[in-house]
C-alpha cells in the first residue's frame, strides 16, 4: 500500500467529482489538468510505466461508448425512436391516463437499451405538443417520465455506463440482469405508475373530445418517415445489435460492428466526417481520465483497505453488507453524478465480495440499484432529471418546475430505497 499515493489521487478524484457536479463551470479543461497531474505524478513519483497507466482504462467501455453513440445517431436522424413514440401516443387515441401509463411504460421499458438523455430530448418534446393539442398541462407526464427512466436503468447491462461497468466486472450479461433486477424493476414501474395516477393525474383535468379528434387527426406516425427503406434498414440493425448482446456476444464489440454496418449502409449520403462532430468525444475522454483515477487507487492499495476493513467490521453478516452497499451507493449517487460514483466504488465491492466471502448477487443487485435510483433523490443527481427541467422551461410548462421534481422525485426514491432493500434482503434469505 502506498498512502501518499492514495491520499494525492483522491484529492484530484474528489476536485474532479466537485466540478463534474455542477453546471456553471465546464469541467472538461480541468479534467484534462487533473489527468495531467496524475499522470506524472505517477510516472515521476511512483514509476509506473505508460503500460501500467494505459492498463487502468477499460477499453471496452470506450468502444461501447464510441460504438451506441453512432447507433444512436442513425436512430435519432431515421426517426426510429420518434416513430414509436408517436406511434403509441397515438394509439391511446387522447385518453389522458392511458396517455400516461404509456408514456412511463415505454421510457421504463426502452431506456434499458437506448441513452436517457435522448430518449428525453425526443419525448420530451412530443409530451409537450400531445399535452398542448389535448389542452392540459404537461408537467405530470414529464415528470412520471424522467421518474421512470430512473427505473429503466436498473434492467439490463447495457441501460447505462454504470451498468456496463459493473456486468463486465461481475460477469453479468443480460441473462443475470433480467433474473435478478427483473422483479424489482417490475414492482418499482408499476408501483411509481400506479400511485402518481390516483395521488397527481387523478386530479389534474382531462382533455375533451374534441381535443381528442385533433390529436388523432394531427398525429400520424408515418409522417416522421422520411426514407422508409433506411428506416427498415436502420430498425433491423438495431434489433439485431440488441439481439446479439441479449444472447451473449460483447457489447463493444457488437456496437461498434453495429455502428460500421450503418455508416456503409448510409455511405451514399451520410460520411463519417458528416456525424463526428454528433459524437461527444469527451465524455470518451472523461472516462478514459475516470478509470485512470479510479483504478490507480486500487493498484495503490486503497480498494484493499477500505474492504479489509469492511471485512473487519460486517463479520460474516451479509445482510449488513447489503445494507451497506446500498447506502452507501444511493448517498453518493444522490449528490454526485452515478458514473463516477461507480467507477470509484467497483473496486471496492469487488474486493469486499472476495475478501469476505459473501454470496456476491445481493450485494451486485444492491450496487446497481443505488447507483441508478438514487437520481431520483436529487434533480442534480441525474442528467436527464436536469434537461427535463431546462426543457420544461423552454416550453413554459406550468406545473413542472425544480420544486415540484425534488418533492415528488425524493418522495418516490425514498420509496424505491424501501422497495430495494426489502427486495435484496428478502432475496438474501431465500438464497443464502
Amino acid at each position: 500500500m502506498n498512502p501518499l499515493a492514495i491520499i494525492l489521487i483522491l484529492v484530484l478524484f474528489g476536485i474532479l467529482m466537485a466540478f463534474f457536479s455542477q453546471n456553471k463551470i465546464d469541467y472538461f479543461p480541468f479534467a484534462l489538468i487533473i489527468a495531467v497531474i496524475a499522470v506524472v505524478l505517477m510516472r515521476t513519483l511512483w514509476n509506473l510505466n505508460e503500460v501500467e497507466i494505459l492498463g487502468f482504462i477499460n477499453f471496452n467501455t470506450l468502444i461501447f461508448i464510441f460504438g451506441i453513440q453512432i447507433i444512436i445517431y442513425f436512430a435519432t436522424s431515421d426517426r426510429v425512436l420518434e416513430y414509436l413514440a408517436i406511434k403509441l401516443i397515438h394509439i391511446t387515441k387522447g385518453n389522458n391516463r392511458l396517455f400516461f401509463y404509456m408514456i412511463c411504460i415505454f421510457t421504463g421499458t426502452i431506456v434499458a437499451f437506448i441513452e436517457d438523455l435522448t430518449l428525453s430530448l425526443i419525448l420530451v418534446p412530443l409530451i409537450y405538443r400531445t399535452c398542448r393539442i389535448l389542452e392540459i398541462p404537461a408537467g405530470t407526464y414529464m415528470m412520471g417520465m424522467t421518474i421512470t427512466i430512473n427505473i429503466g436503468a436498473i434492467l439490463t447491462p447495457i441501460s447505462s455506463l454504470k451498468n456496463l461497468i459493473i456486468g463486465e466486472e461481475f460477469g453479468w450479461g443480460f441473462g443475470e440482469y433480467f433474473a435478478n433486477m427483473g422483479i424489482l424493476f417490475l414492482i418499482s414501474l408499476i408501483l411509481t405508475i400506479f400511485l402518481i395516477d390516483k395521488f397527481i393525474l387523478k386530479k389534474e383535468e382531462k382533455p375533451t373530445e374534441r381535443n381528442k379528434e385533433i390529436l388523432l387527426s394531427m398525429l400520424d406516425p408515418k409522417i416522421v418517415i422520411e426514407d422508409k427503406k433506411f428506416f427498415i434498414l436502420t430498425i433491423s440493425i438495431i434489433l439485431a445489435t440488441f439481439s446479439a448482446m441479449f444472447i451473449g456476444f460483447e457489447p463493444a464489440i457488437v456496437a461498434i460492428i453495429s455502428a460500421a454496418i450503418l455508416l456503409i449502409l448510409h455511405s451514399k449520403k451520410i460520411q463519417f466526417s458528416d456525424l463526428k462532430s454528433e459524437i461527444s468525444w469527451r465524455i470518451i475522454i472523461i472516462f478514459g481520465i475516470l478509470f485512470i483515477l479510479a483504478n490507480s487507487l486500487s493498484y495503490f492499495g486503497f480498494s484493499e483497505l477500505i474492504s479489509t476493513n469492511l471485512v473487519s467490521l460486517l463479520g460474516n453478516n451479509i445482510y449488513l453488507a447489503v445494507l451497506i452497499t446500498l447506502g452507501i451507493s444511493s448517498l453518493l449517487s444522490a449528490f454526485l453524478a452515478g458514473t463516477p460514483v461507480t467507477i470509484m466504488l467497483l473496486p471496492i465491492f469487488s474486493a469486499l465480495i472476495a475478501e469476505g466471502g459473501f454470496f456476491p448477487n445481493p450485494i451486485i443487485i444492491a450496487f446497481i440499484s443505488g447507483v441508478n435510483m438514487a437520481g431520483n433523490f436529487l434533480p442534480q443527481g441525474s442528467a436527464c432529471d436536469l434537461l427535463t427541467l431546462s426543457l420544461a422551461k423552454k416550453y413554459k410548462v406550468v406545473n413542472l418546475d425544480y420544486k415540484r421534481l425534488l418533492k415528488t422525485g425524493s418522495m418516490f426514491a425514498l420509496l424505491h430505497l424501501l422497495l430495494i432493500l426489502g427486495y435484496t434482503m428478502l432475496y438474501t434469505l431465500i438464497l443464502t
